[in-house]
């Protein structure tokens, strides 16, 4: 039987956990953990409890001299950690490009607190970068830590920690619980490509956590998921 949520949303780690949530259909609006990476576990539910608060500020935004991709140009925070892949763009002066893409993660963020004080029942997705492992024994009372400071910041809500991570000696997904409203996943879901040279994280492994979760949509919620998935079809012939 599934269980039914009112809100889920990623805190991270990397882009693809919260669009795997859209290809599910459980995650509906933009928030501003979806589209950045780095930052650990603690740095990002640090940063929720204080409701986002100087969540970007200029004097901290660097470009980054080495990138993953040949010519891209990344930009980190460095005081979180956040790298920004898309969002500056490198042909204008961060001083010029800044208060455009402040405002568009303003506007993340208010979407995320409206949804969280809307909702009763709510599940935070957070997915390890299998490139940068985290402490699995810090992380765990963490996780139990930010329960509990949850709790205390919204006595009216029900919220869960859904915490995957990579291990290639896991055979079979297993489930270690962290109290009543946490749980702890690892499995194998960081493969190699059949010529060996690289990674490549396996969605269709990555989808069995949420086999039996589901997000309750109120008619506002059909109404957009209906014109994304438009948006999504005609996108094929343009």
């Amino acid at each position: 039987m599934s269980e039914k949520y009112d809100l889920i949303f990623s805190l991270g780690s990397f882009q693809l956990v919260s669009q795997l949530l859209r290809d599910l259909e459980l995650q509906i609006f933009d928030f501003p953990f979806d589209t950045i990476s780095g930052g650990d576990f603690f740095t990002r539910m640090s940063m929720l409890l204080l409701d986002c608060n100087n969540f970007m500020e200029q004097k901290n935004i660097v470009a980054q001299e080495n990138t993953p991709i040949e010519g891209m140009t990344q930009y980190k925070d460095l005081k979180t950690g956040f790298i920004y892949h898309n969002d500056f763009n490198p042909q204008i002066l961060i001083e010029s490009n800044f208060p455009s893409v402040k405002l568009k993660y303003d506007r993340y963020i208010k979407n995320l607190k409206l949804c969280i004080n809307a909702a009763k029942k709510i599940l935070i997705v957070y997915v390890e970068n299998p490139q940068y492992k985290e402490d699995d024994e810090d992380n765990a009372s963490l996780v139990i830590e930010a329960i509990q400071k949850l709790k205390t910041k919204y006595p009216k809500k029900e919220f869960k920690i859904l915490y995957a991570k990579n291990d290639e000696d896991v055979e079979n997904l297993k489930v270690i619980e962290l109290g009543k409203n946490a749980e702890k996943m690892s499995f194998n879901f960081y493969r190699k490509f059949s010529d060996m040279s690289s990674y490549f994280v396996d969605t269709s492994m990555l989808s069995m956590i949420f086999t039996d979760i589901e997000l309750k949509k109120t008619f506002r919620q059909k109404k957009m998921m209906y014109i994304q998935r438009l948006i999504k079809f005609l996108s094929k012939f343009s």
